[in-house]
């Protein structure tokens, strides 16, 4: 649950010295998702942080204990402050330099939230955990507002060595990746070897990118350091495919029969399970589990690959979640309830008050629950008395987060984005599709795997059984087929084991034995330029259309073009 806005119906700056809404409602920040520091970090070095990462991530546990939080803030404070020049990196992206913006960290019902801001923008980031620390950097594990996956934000001194530094292991890895790959394939050339990066080609200088030629015969090669952010192990398949047509379409008196591809152990299971699913008459792939220093790659075998074994969460636990709170949202609301979605989170442990996908409140507990209101940034417990200021609130939302909005900056506007067109299409799904029915729409439907807590955007079914899986992107996104990809496994899976109707999905519809069908949705100017060739490895089994919507999509979602995916090279 995101924080929430209290509703105190003056106009006065914070205590930070931030500028009030105009309409009076105070931000207050309040943090979501705690957990628990690691106990004994340890600093580790550049090669260790890969590993280090992925033990923390295994480790972490959602907890509320407020001296562990105060423990883990004040740790946090402690080390920005230490620092000269403090930057925040995301991604190997500064995306704010501290000395030039203002910062805050709180814990507010017992979850943690940490702030920037300046003139021009902001970021808020929940933080889950200290994933690393390494001489000076400071890691640590986040999600954006309404995200689903955990994304690392690295602390750090602004250093002009940096960038260098990591330069120079990027080369080191380079030079080792080369002299393996000489002794493991005698009597190959290897050409057009670089990390640099190329965004007009859509190369990447996460990863070392090359040709090894002998005659007629050729193979693409990449590999990945793991010192590299996990957004680049999430990236890798889709940047390798992005190189391989590329060399294709460039190499001359050579056949280039497919890639070989070398990463960490950490980063093989994600990327064998989509490559077990990419099209074998367009492209030979092999993976090799491999780090520096090892004496040879060692081949993972794809056979083992491709069953994503998945958990469902029961939909009626939901259902009777909306039921037993129906009267007390129409108490708490009167007209307004008619205008607000009510939607059970992926556990059923409570109840989301939406408008237009952005939450505003929320119900926790079945027999006496707690009310609380608000959008993520600041949050207040509804106390007896004050059901008017809940009520001003939400007809300020419902005023503000409209199509034709009078403030398209405010913040009720410009949150959740995708979540507000999500909305758009559960209300009526055959806007995307004549062919999908419009009695089975379930957004943001949990598919746990293992540690990985992945939510699917909109899970339906067309009218004659065939399930339908829809990711939605407003952004230009590089890895959405494979992102698409990975949740048609997980609806594959399912369905194979007749897991939908046992836990409640679809009751009276017969689901025909067909593979799902996949829909990737985004305007139609905002798919990334390598979308339809990373598509066109995919197995011809999986079926994707793509839908471009109108850019203006708030008003009305209009469908611009509706096309399947070319399977054929």
């Amino acid at each position: 649950m995101g924080c929430l806005v209290s509703a105190r119906l003056k106009s006065c700056p914070d205590a930070l010295g931030r500028p009030a809404f105009r309409d009076g409602f105070s931000l207050r920040v309040a943090a979501v998702h705690g957990v628990l520091p690691l106990r004994g970090a340890k600093e580790v070095t550049p090669r260790r942080n890969a590993a280090a990462i992925m033990g923390a991530r295994t480790a972490m546990r959602r907890r509320h204990d407020p001296d562990e939080l105060r423990a883990l803030q004040s740790e946090i404070e402690t080390f920005l402050r230490s620092l000269a020049h403090p930057v925040v990196v995301e991604n190997e992206v500064e995306l704010f330099d501290l000395t030039a913006a203002s910062w805050r960290l709180s814990i507010d019902f017992g979850k943690l939230l940490f702030e920037a801001w300046n003139p021009a923008r902001s970021l808020v980031r929940r933080v889950e955990e200290i994933a690393y620390r390494d001489r000076g950097r400071l890691g640590l594990f986040v999600r954006q507002s309404g995200g689903r996956e955990s994304a690392t934000l690295e602390l750090r001194d602004l250093e002009r060595a940096a960038r260098p530094a990591r330069a120079v292991t990027r080369s080191v890895f380079r030079q080792e990746l080369l002299a393996v790959l000489g002794r493991a394939y005698p009597g190959w050339h290897f050409e057009r070897v670089s990390n640099r990066s190329d965004r007009e080609h859509s190369f990447s200088a996460w990863y070392t990118r090359g040709l090894a030629r002998r005659g007629s015969t050729a193979w693409a090669f990449l590999g990945l350091s793991a010192d590299e952010a996990p957004a680049a192990a999430d990236s890798f398949l889709a940047f390798a495919l992005v190189w391989l047509d590329w060399v294709r379409g460039q190499a001359e008196r050579a056949t280039v029969s497919g890639l070989k591809l070398f990463l960490p152990r950490r980063a093989v299971e994600l990327t064998a399970h989509r490559a077990a699913y990419l099209n074998r008459r367009a492209l030979q792939v092999e993976l090799f589990a491999w780090h520096p220093g090892e004496p040879e790659p060692a081949p993972i075998d794809l056979k083992d690959f491709g069953n994503v074994e998945t958990q469902l969460a029961p939909r009626r636990q939901g259902e009777v979640l909306v039921a037993r709170h129906r009267e007390l949202v129409r108490d708490l609301l009167g007209d307004l309830a008619e205008r607000v979605d009510a939607v059970p989170d992926a556990s059923a442990n409570f109840l989301s008050l939406r408008v237009l996908g952005l939450e505003i409140a929320r119900l926790e507990g079945l027999l006496a629950p707690r009310v609380f209101y608000g959008v993520e940034g600041s949050v207040r417990r509804l106390e007896t008395g004050e059901e008017e200021d809940l009520r001003a609130f939400v007809r300020r939302v419902l005023e503000v987060r409209t199509a034709t909005s009078a403030s398209p900056a405010h913040d009720f506007c410009r949150r959740q984005s995708e979540r507000w067109l999500e909305s758009l299409l559960v209300r009526d799904i055959t806007r995307l599709d004549p062919e999908l029915s419009p009695d089975y729409v379930y957004p943001q439907v949990p598919a746990f795997t293992g540690v990985d807590r992945g939510v699917i955007d909109i899970l339906s079914v067309a009218r004659q059984g065939r399930l339908a899986v829809i990711e939605l992107k407003l952004d230009e996104e590089i890895n959405l087929p494979l992102q698409g990809l990975d949740y048609w496994l997980r609806v594959k899976w399912l369905h194979e084991r007749g897991q939908f109707q046992e836990f409640g999905y679809f009751p009276g519809q017969t689901l025909a034995p067909a593979l799902p069908r996949v829909y990737l949705v985004s305007p139609a100017f905002r798919f990334h330029s390598t979308t339809d060739r990373v598509l066109r490895y995919l197995d011809p089994s999986i079926e994707v259309n793509e839908v471009g919507l109108n850019d203006r999509w708030r008003e009305g979602v209009k469908v611009l073009f509706r096309r399947p995916a070319r399977a054929s090279l």
